[in-house]
């Protein structure tokens, strides 16, 4: 069997779906069916090899056409039209909940509302209002704070659309653990990113700063020279290089300089001699 994977409309989760002997390409739109209903998405990527139908959650049914394209903008106007009222209800019935998303089935046999609440909702009530108003069903769903940081979108520190939207099927965990390797201020506001959790780029980079790091001695190590005490200061990581301080002077040596042992630094002769001489210079410059 051969699969698709299908962004829906209005989602970033990823759906796999049967191909259904139906020739697309890369970013088309379609009209699918899932176990959810019929709804339309962009392929956003091709299966070549064989899948089990474990893997896959519904079927292709047709590339979209200009008919299907035309109805666009009256799902839109319904979920315009259903977020406000929801919101509107909610606020009567003082449920305290955020209202994130509305979106409607391609099909409108049923819509869906996203929202965030920190205890669990009683909206049955609601539930019973808003299907006498759209004589549809309807479904609540209750999303984390990454969930809506990604359906909200939006752009990071770096200047980049958020991770979230565009580079991830499915959450991954981050951990501090991912911060700390990259040598960053745990309390800085800096690694949390707009739903208040630690950013999803550390777990990009964490594998490529714990292989830098794993040939690199930890700041604060000590050694000795010929009875001189020394201690690591610094470490730039992606530089791959680190400061040796005594007293008030200090160095830099790149990696290529030194082997890391058991957590410990081993100086080669010539390291060794670089770095007496260095201190050495400084001591009588004084």
């Amino acid at each position: 069997m051969e699969a698709t994977g299908v962004k829906l409309r209005n989602s970033q989760q990823i759906y796999y779906i049967d191909t259904n002997n139906v020739f697309v390409k890369r970013n088309a739109l379609c009209v699918v069916e899932t176990e959810h209903g019929v709804d339309i998405g962009r392929v956003f990527k091709k299966i070549t090899c064989g899948c089990s139908k474990s893997q896959v959650g519904g079927k292709l049914l047709r590339l979209a056409s200009e008919n299907d394209l035309e109805a666009l903008p009256d799902i839109e106007a319904l979920e315009t039209k259903a977020f406000k009222i929801c919101r509107e209800k909610a606020k009567e019935k003082k449920l305290d909940m955020k209202l994130v998303m509305v979106k409607c089935l391609f099909d409108k046999t049923k819509i869906i509302f996203y929202f965030v609440a920190e205890n669990r909702i009683d909206f049955r009530e609601l539930v019973r209002d808003l299907a006498s108003v759209f004589r549809t069903r309807i479904e609540m769903r209750q999303i984390g704070v990454r969930d809506e940081a990604r359906m909200s979108g939006g752009f990071g520190p770096c200047g980049r659309q958020l991770c979230c939207v565009n580079l991830k099927e499915e959450f991954e965990p981050v951990s501090i653990k991912m911060a700390k390797e990259q040598n960053l201020n745990l309390h800085s506001l800096k690694i949390s990113g707009m739903c208040g959790r630690l950013l999803c780029c550390l777990g990009y980079e964490y594998d490529v700063y714990r292989s830098l790091n794993s040939s690199l001695p930890r700041s604060g190590k000590e050694f000795s020279i010929n009875g001189r005490h020394f201690c690591i200061e610094s470490v730039d990581t992606l530089k791959e290089l680190i400061s040796i301080r005594s007293n008030n002077h200090s160095i830099l040596l790149h990696k290529n300089e030194f082997k890391v042992e058991n957590g410990n630094i081993v100086l080669n002769r010539e390291t060794r001699e670089k770095i007496l001489h260095s201190f050495d210079a400084d001591n009588s410059d004084e």
